[in-house]
């Protein structure tokens, strides 16, 4: 740590991993003595990239980004927005469709740190230390959700533990939920991120199945005109009758 501490801070190499949580805003887009590594698919603005990060294979990209919404771009319109960055963008492979394409060295991270990647945040840390910088700040990256990021929290946070232990200083923003482990323990996992979305245990795909599965609305059953002592009777709408208990 005393190491670190000695450079002057503009000539320590600093990068900002943004995620797209709230705490995005608060990221140093204007200080160009941070790089800027980002991803998601979501509809954000970023003023400023340095590297982009897309850890999904196109196949499976396709699959989960059937359609614009309001807060997620289709799978055509994310793809056209990869082939216009100009700056690298770190993929599984080199793809010929994203002119500025990088392959993700993945057995080198492996090598390094172990099964640990079960988001693509965790491969941007992974990178960052691999490229030994001085500072690593953490934006736009909760992992508070109970469903899909209860698993990718633990990977995230023993990277974090492991970039403390070499010395790097690490920058959250005020408010993370996310913890820095003092002895960082390894929770292997055996389908990595992205990677095996082929796989049966591809469980981030799982949980896009099951957002899109609506539970259907109880139906209200309308009830036809009769006539009552000469006069109508408008008609009304009543729920269905339970005929026993579920």
């Amino acid at each position: 740590m005393a190491t670190v501490a000695s450079f002057p801070d503009s000539a320590r190499k600093k990068v900002a991993i943004i995620g797209g949580a709230a705490t995005r805003t608060e990221a140093p887009w204007d200080d160009p003595s941070w790089e800027i590594w980002s991803f998601s698919s979501l509809r954000l603005p970023h003023p400023r990239i340095t590297r982009w990060f897309e850890m999904h294979a196109l196949g499976d990209l396709a699959g989960q980004l059937k359609k614009d919404t309001k807060r997620r771009w289709s799978f055509r319109n994310y793809l056209r927005f990869l082939q216009q960055l100009d700056c690298p963008v770190y993929m599984q492979h080199v793809c010929d469709v994203v002119p500025n394409s990088v392959a993700y060295p993945l057995q080198e991270a492996l090598e390094a740190f172990g099964r640990c990647f079960t988001s693509t945040a965790s491969y941007l840390l992974a990178l960052a230390i691999l490229e030994k910088y001085d500072v690593i700040g953490v934006w736009g990256i909760h992992l508070t959700e109970k469903t899909v990021y209860a698993r990718q929290r633990p990977g995230v946070e023993y990277l974090l533990g492991v970039a403390k232990q070499r010395g790097i200083q690490i920058i959250l923003p005020r408010g993370s939920p996310l913890r820095i482990p003092e002895h960082p323990v390894l929770t292997p996992t055996e389908v990595l991120y992205g990677y095996d979305w082929e796989s049966p245990g591809a469980w981030w795909r799982w949980y896009r199945r099951r957002r899109r599965r609506r539970k259907p609305r109880r139906r209200l059953r309308l009830i036809q005109p009769r006539l009552v002592k000469s006069r109508l009777v408008k008609p009304r709408l009543v729920k269905p009758h339970r005929t026993g208990r579920g």
